[in-house]
């Protein structure tokens, strides 16, 4: 987990689309920030309950294909079904033997209520332009470190 003074993500400067790092002692604890952030992004995460309990499971055959997968699950989720969330728990795992991913995300949330959520900016998709899943040292612990663009 980020220690205090880390970000759990962070917006970088991007001319047309939104660019994010998201970072984990994990890859789950990376992917549960990926989503947190584009939430951030859409609304205030503080403004949502967790009232409603939702999960996914979904396989890739790469972490960038899981990554892509991930985020547009959540932006399908909330276009759909209008549920955004604000706490998220990603349990990521090899796949039919080494042929992939898994990922298992249990998602609370609430639905959209425009008297309660300010909407900030409508996300239509991630890419997989500039993506990037790394593994890092930092201050001399392990780190897992995702960039990636959502087309505005």
């Amino acid at each position: 987990m980020p220690g205090p003074l880390e970000p759990r993500f962070k917006f970088l400067e991007h001319i047309t689309d939104a660019e994010i790092e998201a970072y984990g002692s994990t890859l789950g604890e990376a992917f549960e920030n990926a989503g947190l952030a584009l939430e951030e992004l859409m609304v205030d995460l503080k403004s949502i309950d967790s009232e409603i309990k939702l999960e996914a499971n979904i396989q890739a055959k790469d972490r960038e294909a899981l990554l892509y997968s991930w985020l547009e699950w959540l932006i399908s989720t909330e276009e759909t079904q209008g549920l955004l969330f604000s706490k998220l728990k990603c349990e990521i795992s090899p796949w039919k033997k080494g042929r992939g991913y898994e990922l298992i995300a249990k998602s609370w949330g609430e639905k959209f209520d425009p008297s309660k959520h300010e909407q900030k900016t409508a996300v239509k998709a991630p890419t997989y332009h500039d993506m990037e899943i790394k593994e890092e040292i930092l201050e001399g612990h392990s780190r897992i470190k995702l960039r990636f663009l959502l087309d505005l």
